[in-house]
């Protein structure tokens, strides 16, 4: 069964998932999004269903109204705070792209609140070939430009292959582009673009898998070797994918699976 409700922290909102029935808690932060995660739970709660016996499973949205400035580090800040809200500690935590980012400021800072940490597909600063991609999603953003957004983001994240497979997934994406808050995409882009987290992993203590792969065209795989050899933790990195391996390949949850139990 699978539950939507919010948590109200200090100074925000936050909308979260919860589903799954196990001992052990298991959060998910997914990377920047084109709509709402909430309406996508029940997809959502399918594609776990293999953690669900043995975990509770919170996946947290950004907070609501954001506003320009808002960092990935106050975005880190404010998921510990809706965490310690609904009493949840000790979580194994999952972080994609952008939810990797706020995934390593909250091991770094709020250590009590992960046991283990996997990062997928995502970076620890950024670099010169991540900035056209996401540059090109900002101006897009910027001029109201909604369609191309959409058609531009399927094209980036998604490999070759699978957009020739799921080519009828890019048609239906086109029709969430009248509904896609632009303002909030060009403030979760700019966080990218000032992200820097380099100074904080020293203080990563949990044990640590990183994930990627090698036709990853929005931060490329570099990124992600960078990341596991400054933890100096274990990695993956798979071949025959785009950024959103997370979601080309189960074997991606499998080995986190292994790796967290």
């Amino acid at each position: 069964m699978t539950k939507i409700d919010f948590v109200e922290g200090e100074t925000f909102l936050m909308d979260y998932c919860c589903f799954g029935s196990g001992k052990r808690v298991l959060v998910l932060l997914p990377g920047i999004s084109l709509q709402p995660v909430s309406p996508l739970v029940e997809f959502i709660a399918a594609q776990y269903a293999v953690m669900t016996k043995d975990y509770t499973v919170y996946l947290f949205d950004r907070k609501r109204d954001i506003s320009d400035g808002y960092s990935i580090e106050n975005m880190a800040d404010d998921t510990a705070e809706a965490m310690h809200k609904l009493g949840i500690s000790s979580a194994y935590v999952y972080g994609c792209s952008q939810g990797g980012m706020i995934a390593q400021v909250m091991a770094a800072k709020h250590p009590e609140l992960v046991a283990k940490l996997a990062l997928c597909s995502t970076m620890c600063d950024i670099n010169d070939v991540q900035l056209p991609i996401i540059n090109k999603w900002l101006e897009y953003a910027e001029a109201g430009d909604a369609l191309s957004l959409v058609r531009g983001f399927f094209k980036n994240v998604y490999s070759k292959d699978f957009q020739n497979k799921h080519a009828k997934v890019m048609k239906q994406m086109e029709k969430i582009a009248p509904h896609i808050n632009l303002q909030q995409i060009i403030y979760l882009v700019k966080a990218c673009l000032s992200f820097n987290a380099t100074a904080l992993l020293p203080f990563i203590k949990c044990e640590t898998i990183v994930l990627a792969s090698e036709y990853d065209d929005v931060l490329g795989v570099e990124a992600s070797r960078k990341l596991a050899e400054r933890l100096a933790c274990k990695s993956k990195i798979y071949s025959d994918y785009g950024h959103a391996v997370y979601d080309e390949t189960p074997d991606v949850l499998q080995e986190i699976q292994k790796f967290f139990n």
